[in-house]
């Protein structure tokens, strides 16, 4: 793809990079770039996005230096430490946080985990969260609640998203040690309030965990306007990188409050018998061990490719495929759209009259319509990208359309 003219590149530590573009990309050369596009309307990037290509140059080289070159060599081990602090600065751009501030990990999940099971829990302590959060959220605090006689309070049990602050505060007390919610409801494709809820969780001196797995390269993330704590998200959904990485932004303030969770040789220096280590200062302490060499390449070439494209039009372009796609689906007799209407992200949930979510979704792909189906709520949820064009929306609609004709 021929590379747009542009201005400068400009960081800062509120938001992510910002890149005054004079010519904007060519759709279609970039929908080049995402080759696993074609032949499907591909509406799954919530579950998991298209590899970029860039990415995937970049984890071939990797490999095939790993043929050639000594991995274990001190030279070897250079390497992938210097490709794992350029990706935690990339990674850290997307959000607005400088990269001692992140910690790799596996996953969203894995950052979840990492955060939550790191706070000195009592009996009778209280964790306030949304009922319809993500398994890889819910579950996590489920097993805190179990082990340590922890108090789960849930709110927004509909998932309308109404005042967060309100219904957090109004749950909220002494014991409220931990407010978790995602940034981007999964189940409704709302944007939550995460600032208020922050405010009410700051009330009682509660920590607040954010799960940007539907948020970051989706919509602008600036965690320190947000006032949070912690904030995980991975690297193969809305930043088109490989599955097995992601992170954990942690700030400054909340270093204390969050012990080692998993640990090990990766988590400081010095270390002494008997298990001594000096930690490191920053986020990276809650990494572990040994990091997947060739994936961290790879996640550094999509962020960087995003950062070419300019993360203004990459968001403008999921903002305006999401919009078309609400519209269209609310225009389809008897559909239900359960997403709130107006600016959101990048997901649309919806309800089929008469068929079953899972096998609605069964019969979208069999017309090359990939999208994905929802326990709870009972419903569908397509996936809009900066690279979904109007030919997927127009199938997407004609698919639904004809699903529920035939009921």
């Amino acid at each position: 793809m021929g590379k747009a003219q542009r201005a400068p590149t400009r960081r800062h530590r509120g938001g992510p990079a910002a890149t005054i573009r004079v010519v904007p990309p060519d759709i279609q050369s970039v929908r080049a770039q995402l080759p696993s596009l074609a032949p499907d309307a591909y509406l799954n990037t919530g579950g998991c996005g298209p590899l970029a290509a860039p990415a995937a140059r970049a984890l071939a080289a990797a490999a095939e230096e790993a043929l050639r070159r000594p991995r274990g060599s001190g030279p070897g081990f250079e390497r992938t430490a210097g490709s794992a602090q350029l990706l935690r600065e990339a990674v850290g751009r997307t959000i607005g946080a400088p990269g001692d501030e992140i910690a790799l990990t596996a996953n969203t999940t894995g950052g979840v985990n990492v955060a939550a099971w790191g706070i000195d829990w009592r009996p009778g302590d209280e964790i306030v969260v949304p009922a319809l959060e993500h398994p890889g959220m819910s579950v996590p605090l489920a097993v805190i609640a179990r082990r340590h006689g922890v108090v789960i309070r849930l709110i927004d049990p509909e998932g309308d998203a109404g005042d967060l602050e309100e219904a957090v505060a109004a749950v909220s007390g002494p014991r409220t040690r931990l407010v978790a919610l995602s940034h981007v409801s999964w189940a409704t494709g709302a944007v939550l309030d995460v600032a208020g809820a922050a405010r009410a969780a700051r009330a009682v001196g509660a920590l607040v965990l954010v799960d940007g797995a539907q948020s970051v390269g989706a919509i602008p993330v600036d965690v320190g306007a947000m006032d949070i704590d912690t904030y995980a998200f991975p690297a193969h959904k809305w930043l088109l990188g490989p599955e097995g990485l992601g992170a954990l932004w942690v700030s400054p303030r909340a270093l204390d409050r969050i012990d080692l969770t998993a640990s090990g040789y990766e988590s400081g220096t010095d270390h002494a018998l008997g298990g001594g280590v000096v930690v490191h200062p920053g986020a990276r302490r809650h990494e572990v061990s040994t990091l997947p060499a060739a994936l961290l390449p790879a996640w550094r070439a999509s962020i960087e490719w995003l950062e070419e494209l300019g993360w203004g039009w990459v968001h403008e372009g999921v903002a305006t495929a999401q919009a078309a796609a609400w519209a269209g689906l609310a225009g389809v007799p008897g559909v239900r759209v359960l997403t709130p209407a107006g600016p959101q992200a990048g997901l649309v949930t919806f309800a089929v009259p008469g068929v079953e979510p899972e096998r609605a979704c069964a019969r979208l792909a069999g017309r090359g319509v990939v999208a994905r189906w929802l326990m709870r709520p009972p419903a569908m949820r397509a996936s809009l990208g900066f690279f979904t064009d109007e030919s997927d929306v127009t199938r997407l609609v004609e698919g639904v359309t004809a699903i529920g004709g035939d009921c």
